[in-house]
This record gives C-alpha cells, sequence and structure tokens, in this order.
C-alpha cells in the first residue's frame, strides 16, 4: 500500500445538490473507495447542518424526513465515518440560516494540515469559498484534490487545486445498483435548503 496519509472531506450540502440533479444514491463507501485509491486512508469527515428537532413539526413528512436524515448520518457514523453537524437556525420568517459548515471543514482542514496528520486531502465540494483554505493548506507543503460533479463545481476551486476529478465520469464507481425514483430526503432538504440564507 502507498504509504501517502489521505484524508477525505465532504462538503454534504455541495454534494446532496450534484446527486439531487442526477438522481443518484451513493454508496458513500464505495465512492471512500474509489477516492482513496492505494493511499492509506487516515479519516474521512462529512460535514452537513439539520434543523433543531422544535423547529420541524412532529407526525410531518419533514418530520419523517429528519428523522429519515438523522438514521443516515448515526449510519455514516457506524461506518467509520466522522460526522460534524451543525445545527439550522430558523428564524422567525420562517427561513433557515446555516453559515458553520463550511468553516467547520475548513478549519479542520487547516488544523489538521498543522499537525501533518496527512499528507493529502481530498475536498469533495465545488464550493469556491474554500479555494484560500486550499491555497494555505497547499502552503504548508500538502497536497489537496477537489472531487465534484459538474453542477456544484467551481472552475476557479478546480484551477487551485493540485488535481480535479469529475465525478460525473465516474457514476458507475459508487452508486447503489438499484436507482432509487429518488434520494428520500430529497423533499424536504430541498424545502428547507431552498429557505436557506448563507
Amino acid at each position: 500500500m502507498n504509504e501517502e496519509r489521505l484524508m477525505i472531506f465532504i462538503d454534504g450540502s455541495n454534494l446532496f445538490h450534484g446527486i439531487r440533479y442526477l438522481n443518484i444514491k451513493i454508496d458513500y463507501g464505495k465512492l471512500i473507495d474509489f477516492l482513496k485509491e492505494n493511499r492509506r486512508l487516515v479519516r474521512t469527515y462529512f460535514y452537513t447542518a439539520v434543523p433543531q428537532d422544535r423547529d420541524v413539526k412532529r407526525g410531518t413528512p419533514e418530520w419523517e424526513s429528519l428523522v429519515r436524515q438523522k438514521r443516515f448520518l448515526e449510519e455514516l457514523s457506524m461506518n467509520g465515518i466522522k460526522v460534524k453537524v451543525a445545527k439550522l437556525r430558523k428564524l422567525p420568517s420562517g427561513e433557515f440560516v446555516e453559515k458553520e459548515v463550511d468553516i467547520m471543514l475548513a478549519t479542520d482542514m487547516l488544523s489538521l494540515a498543522y499537525q501533518d496528520a496527512y499528507d493529502t486531502a481530498i475536498l469533495v465540494s465545488g464550493d469556491s469559498d474554500f479555494i484560500y483554505t486550499v491555497e494555505e493548506v497547499q502552503r504548508i507543503g500538502k497536497r489537496v484534490e477537489n472531487a465534484a460533479f459538474k453542477k456544484t463545481s467551481s472552475h476557479q476551486l478546480r484551477k487551485v487545486c493540485d488535481r480535479f476529478i469529475l465525478l460525473d465520469d465516474f457514476i458507475d464507481r459508487f452508486v447503489y445498483d438499484e436507482k432509487p425514483a429518488l434520494m428520500e430526503e430529497v423533499g424536504f432538504w430541498a424545502k428547507i435548503k431552498s429557505l436557506w440564507k448563507r
């Protein structure tokens, strides 16, 4: 096995939008194996935000979707993925505010680089907000690869990374064999995300 130490940082929200657009369901174990190649995986992190229980009415389809989302995150945790969850804050207007996820991911990526915990980071996101983080990690002497779906990919982010992987070209490597009608969570999360202020 290659002794290159690898960490994977997954921006759940950004990945969600690519998945939703393509109407696919990802097998995260397969995705990690695909990205890892023959390198030594130290850890995979998954970042997302969910509403607080009090902000979703019990007994509604939205509540059931929230329960399923929590179950999904628990399954990721049980499969060795470190899940980092921020809380969506509900404003009096009914809008949800999410500002912590990008900061959580950027902080971990930088902190772990400074601690020399990895040689290469794979950033699974197309969000151009991470450009400065990537450049700082590279300045420390680490490599950063970027993996994203075309729909959610930033050209500027691709340019600053050491390598870019267009996930659209390798879908058969990490999707479930059975194609779902649509992800169960899509209805709820599409509604929630349409109310987000970033």
